[in-house]
């Protein structure tokens, strides 16, 4: 009888542990990954990459939700559709990567490298793009209400139709960004570099703070 109660605890346990743990991916997934470099549709929701090499990666459509890939390596990696909410990008190399209408949400992408990547109609709201560098970055038509970009660098980022009402943009390296026809109601910005960067008359008249070296406040 008490051999029959272990093995019913024992099996209760292992039962119990993935999801105590947190993980909830697919194993057979995360082995494909890592031995091929390409998981399409994938389940890796909360597995962890934190360091992993993934250049060039094939992600397309993965579940990402809730992953520790900081400190990543996923240069030129095409995660292209892909579900990365609440991510731990922390200081990942996502440069070239392609993120078109990708899901990162309350993702947090501090000092992560975005230079060049292509993030058409991707989704920022709430996330934290703390330091993170987005130079030549495509961010057209992205949804980033309430994203915190202080101390980002977004020199020639295209931020054209780019949603970012709610916005924290404090000492933001703004310089020669294109958001013309963009959204930036109620944003918060006080740029270290402005160099000119071309906003719609609609977005100035909205904006909330636009505390640069003119001190200008509607």
């Amino acid at each position: 009888m008490l051999r029959i109660l272990w093995k019913m605890t024992l099996v209760a346990g292992l039962l119990w542990w993935p999801s105590a743990t947190g993980w909830s991916y697919n194993r057979e997934d995360l082995e494909k990954l890592l031995r091929t470099n390409e998981c399409r549709r994938c389940d890796l929701s909360g597995a962890d990459l934190s360091r992993r090499y993934l250049a060039n990666a094939d992600l397309r459509s993965a579940n990402l939700q809730d992953a520790n890939l900081s400190d990543a390596n996923l240069w030129h990696a095409n995660l292209k559709d892909a579900n990365l909410a609440m991510a731990d990008l922390r200081r990942a190399h996502l440069s070239r990567a392609t993120l078109y209408n990708a899901d990162l949400s309350g993702a947090n992408l501090t000092r992560s490298n975005l230079s060049l990547a292509k993030m058409q109609h991707a989704w920022l709201n709430n996330s934290r793009l703390t330091a993170a560098q987005m130079s030549l970055a495509n961010l057209y038509g992205a949804q980033m209400q309430n994203a915190n970009l202080s101390q980002a660098t977004l020199r020639q980022t295209d931020l054209r139709n780019a949603n970012l009402e709610g916005a924290v943009m404090r000492k933001a390296d703004y310089g020669n960004s294109n958001a013309a026809s963009g959204s930036s109601k109620e944003t918060t910005i006080s740029f270290a570099n402005l160099g000119g960067p071309l906003l719609s008359l609609k977005q100035i008249s909205t904006m909330a703070v636009y505390d640069g070296p003119q001190k200008w406040k509607p």
